[in-house]
Order: structure tokens, then sequence, then C-alpha cells
């Protein structure tokens, strides 16, 4: 006999999956209705173009459909749209005991991981943004900053695992001129 929590998640799966593809095709036909499709940015005239562009402002309450029904949190067709754009993001670091190398969590309240003490069992909220460091920064790990960081990269969707073992379905890649250093854009 099947568990009914089994079949949920499996429906639930399939609700995101069908979302992502939704999202993409609709990108695509907009892309292909303004004057064809557009590829990554293949030369440096291009990335500073594509870097020119002011990023879109994102929040936290933008992530999910609201009110959350029964299949649980629903990525916002916001969100979608935004897949694989620039976007502007501001939040809060997450205070972690074991930091991973190229990678740090921006939330949109302040949150302290006791994983040593917790494991798996944390308070991270479900808007949780898995924030990548520019590829050069990739094996630092980056210092905790307090207070509200403001972040400018490339919106990811999808599920993926992520080297601390967690699923992230929100990533943000920041932008190449962003090192480890000075992620902290600006603190408001």
């Amino acid at each position: 006999m099947r568990n009914g929590r089994l079949s949920l998640c499996r429906d639930r799966q399939m609700t995101h999956a069908a979302y992502a593809a939704n999202a993409r095709i609709f990108a695509w036909l907009l892309a292909a209705s303004l004057g064809g499709c557009t590829a990554a940015p293949r030369t440096q005239a291009d990335t500073a173009a594509v870097a020119a562009v002011p990023p879109a402002d994102l929040k936290f309450e933008e992530f999910y459909q609201h009110p959350v029904g029964p299949y649980g949190l629903q990525p916002s067709a916001r969100l979608l749209a935004l897949d694989g754009q620039r976007v502007r993001i501001v939040g809060y670091m997450v205070d972690e005991q074991e930091p991973t190398p190229g990678v740090f969590k921006l939330t949109p309240v302040p949150v302290q991981l006791a994983e040593q003490e917790d494991g798996p069992a944390d308070d991270l909220p479900g808007a949780t943004v898995f924030v990548h460091l520019a590829p050069a920064d990739a094996s630092r790990s980056l210092p905790f900053q307090s207070g509200l960081l403001e972040l400018v990269g490339r919106l990811e969707l999808g599920a993926r695992e992520e080297a601390d073992g967690r699923v992230a379905y929100v990533r943000l890649l920041l932008d190449a001129d962003t090192p480890a250093t000075t992620a902290r854009v600006s603190q408001r």
C-alpha cells in the first residue's frame, strides 16, 4: 500500500517541475517574439552589456505563492520569470558554525545555524537563497557579516544538492566583479 505522503511529495515535485518548465517556455516564447532567442554572452563586450543592464529587485516575500496551498510552497510567477536574470536582493547572511567554502546562505531574517547540535533540524526559512561566490573565490569561506546585505548576481532556480548536503531551490551566482572580500555590497 502506498504512503499518502510519498505520493504527495511526488505530486509536489512534479508541480515544481511543471512551473519551471512553463517559465522556461514562456521566456523562450517571449524572446522569440522579440526578435529571436539569445544565448549567453559570448564576448567581453556582450558580458559588459549584460552587466550594464540594471538588475531586477527581488524580495523574499515574492519567492512563493500566497497563501500556501495544499501542495506546500510553490514558486511565484515573478520568481520563475527571473530565473537566469540578474537580480538584486537584500537579506541577512546566515551565521553558520561550519561555513561551506564558496557558498553562504541569505535569509529575510537573522538566523544562526548550530549544525553540530541541531543537525538538519534548524530554523532556516523556506525563502533561503544559497549565494555562490564568483569562481575565483569558490574555495574561500566568507566570514560572517552581520546586518543587511545587498547582493547582485544571476538567479538560478531548481532543486540541486549543495556541498553541505542541503538541497537548494534558489541560488544567487554573484557577479564576477564581486570578490569574496566585498560580497557585502552595501549595508543598510
